[in-house]
This record gives C-alpha cells, sequence and structure tokens, in this order.
C-alpha cells in the first residue's frame, strides 16, 4: 500500500530541512581542510627558508638583480626568495634546470624566456592556496606559470600620522615605492640584501616572514589580481613577472636607491594597509601602494576570518580583518622592540 501524499511530503520537506542545516557544515569542514592545507604550504616555505639559513648561515635575498658582465652599468632580472627557497622545498630538478638555463644564457635574466623553461607547465602546489580564486597559472611570453599565493615581507612602512608608530624610522630604511607608496628594509625578506636570524632583534616568534596575497581586489565594481608576481592584474597592464624573478633594482631599497618603479620588485610587500575586508572603503587601485605587484599590497585571502602568515621561528598565525594595522607593521618590523598586546 502507497503511504499518503500528505507523508511523502512532509518526509521531503524533513530531508530538505536536513540537507539544508548539514550542507553549511559540509562547507565549513571543507574551507577548513583548505585552510589547512595553505598552513602547510606555508609552513613548506618557512622550513625551506629556515634550511636555506642554515646552509648559508642567512636567509635569502628578498629579491636581486643579476648583473650582465661585469662592471655593467645596467643590471637584469635576478632571482626572488621563493626560487632560493624551492631547492629546498622538494623542487631541486627545477632548480637545477632554471639555474643551469641561466648559467648557459649569460645574456638573459630570471625575466626571460629561455631561463623560465625549466619552471613552465609546473603547478608548484606548495605556492597555492586551495580557497584562492585567483588564477594557479599565469602566461608570460607564451609560458605557463605558476602564479604564487604568497608573499614575502620586506618590513612595514612607519611614515603615518599614528601616535602607536614612529613618525619616520630612525634607520632611514623607508624609500618611496610605486603607485604613491613605501618601501621598506626593515623586515627579513630584502632587495638586494639579506640579513640573519640574529638581525632579529625582536624574536623570530614575533616577526613575519611570509603572508598571503591570494584573494581579488575590488575596484570600482570590478576586481584586480593583488598576487605579486602577475603580469596581467586585469587592467590591461602587461609586463614582466614570474615567481623565479626578484628584481632589476641595482641597490638595495633604502640605501641610496631610485624611486622604486611600477614593475622593478616581484614577490616581496610592505606591509602598509589592514587585512583586506572588503566591508571598509579600500583605496583606489593604483594608488596608496596599491597596484599590479604593489609593494603596499595588503594580505588577502578567501578564508572567511583573515589571511595565514607564517613567523621566522615556523609557527602560523591567521591574522584577521580586525587585526590593528600597526600590530600588522609591528609584527613585520624585525627589530622595532616594542611589546605588543594581544592580536
Amino acid at each position: 500500500m502507497r503511504p499518503p501524499i500528505s507523508s511523502v511530503i512532509v518526509l521531503l520537506v524533513i530531508g530538505i530541512c536536513v540537507l539544508s542545516m548539514l550542507f553549511p557544515a559540509v562547507q565549513a569542514a571543507r574551507e577548513a581542510e583548505r585552510r589547512m592545507q595553505c598552513g602547510n604550504n606555508i609552513r613548506q616555505l618557512l622550513l625551506g627558508l629556515q634550511n636555506y639559513h642554515d646552509t648559508y648561515m642567512t636567509l635569502p635575498y628578498g629579491a636581486r638583480n643579476r648583473t650582465v658582465e661585469a662592471n655593467a652599468d645596467r643590471s637584469t632580472w635576478g632571482t626572488s626568495w621563493l626560487f632560493a627557497t624551492s631547492t629546498f622545498c622538494e623542487s631541486n630538478n627545477y632548480w637545477d634546470k632554471t639555474y643551469t638555463a641561466s648559467k648557459a644564457t649569460p645574456k638573459s635574466d630570471f625575466c626571460s624566456h629561455e631561463v623560465r623553461n625549466g619552471v613552465v607547465d609546473r603547478k608548484m602546489k606548495f605556492m597555492l592556496c586551495p580557497s584562492s580564486p585567483l588564477p594557479e597559472m599565469q602566461s608570460l611570453d607564451g609560458q605557463q606559470l605558476s602564479l604564487p599565493s604568497y608573499a614575502g615581507v620586506m618590513g612595514a612602512n612607519v611614515h603615518v600620522a599614528n601616535s602607536l608608530l614612529e613618525a619616520t624610522d630612525p634607520k632611514g630604511r623607508i624609500v618611496a615605492g610605486p603607485y604613491g607608496g613605501f618601501a621598506a628594509a626593515n623586515g627579513l625578506l630584502l632587495v638586494n640584501e639579506v640579513v640573519t636570524f640574529s638581525d632579529c632583534k625582536d624574536g623570530t616568534a614575533n616577526t613575519i616572514l611570509v603572508g598571503e596575497v591570494s584573494s581579488w581586489y575590488p575596484n570600482r565594481g570590478g576586481r584586480r589580481n593583488l598576487a605579486m608576481s602577475v603580469a596581467n592584474a586585469g587592467d590591461g597592464y602587461n609586463d614582466v613577472a614570474g615567481w623565479i624573478a626578484g628584481t632589476n633594482l641595482l641597490k638595495p631599497v633604502a640605501k641610496d636607491g631610485p624611486v622604486i618603479g611600477v614593475d622593478r620588485v616581484l614577490n616581496l610587500i610592505t606591509i602598509e594597509h589592514p587585512v583586506l575586508d572588503e566591508r571598509i572603503e579600500l583605496p583606489a587601485w593604483g594608488t596608496q601602494g596599491i597596484g599590479r605587484c604593489g609593494l603596499n599590497n595588503p594580505l588577502s585571502s578567501a578564508h572567511p576570518a583573515g589571511a595565514v602568515t607564517g613567523f621566522a621561528d615556523g609557527h602560523l598565525q591567521l591574522l584577521t580583518k580586525q587585526t590593528a594595522p600597526y600590530i600588522l607593521k609591528r609584527l613585520a618590523i624585525r627589530d622595532d622592540g616594542a611589546e605588543l598586546p594581544e592580536y
């Protein structure tokens, strides 16, 4: 005997209600798994940086140039910290191919077609946040290259009218950067300079090395790509880039260096803005240091609460969208000596 239609309808309604209650829990569980994988990626990068330090007794250059020939007046693109670290992140074969190509083509650089051959069409999983809505790959000169979800932290800007920060950096480590922003040399991954963990006077547990830049930046009804090695951020501009490349500047950022050009440093950020929160008013794209590979692009993430960051001692911290900017800056500077409140 068939059950009454009313009973079937009741069962269907109950089933739909149960599914509607389970769906958010399933989604939350999946996001928790993705965030855990994101943390594992950053932990692998931190371990690579620590192993690099153990091997060479310094951290790698955050970004370095490559002089084409002896006493040259000009410089080409050198390597990024991501490339230097990759040999310690189970990517030694890619590193070998790329480095060999760079030696075989001395006139080329790490933004060139020939040198990139060693890493094209390779999805570097440990550089990609699984929650990120950004493309995992980008096309550069007809080659497909991974587009990392993470950036190295070169320090923080302290030129703000805020009683909780100095009015200026007494050590002279801040210079003008692209899009009206700033570039710092008070962190741990620097431009054309290296530092050691012993230079981290605040303690390695209090200094950020790596953070996420893995979500879209809203811009006047559109969106822009915040990744720090993207050639085309969605604004029609397209130029050299890539995760293996660092800079073509001739000098360290804060040692009588020139104003940094729009496209002259990759894979690094200087903390200036809070963690990206689309609920608050944001600077226009191309202003306040924000833009294609802008050095003040904010930490960003598709994780609901905030962005995962990695500290020099190897621990991870989710910095939320409510984390005060001055705390972010203190955490990015290696030797400000400040005592931080809970964050």
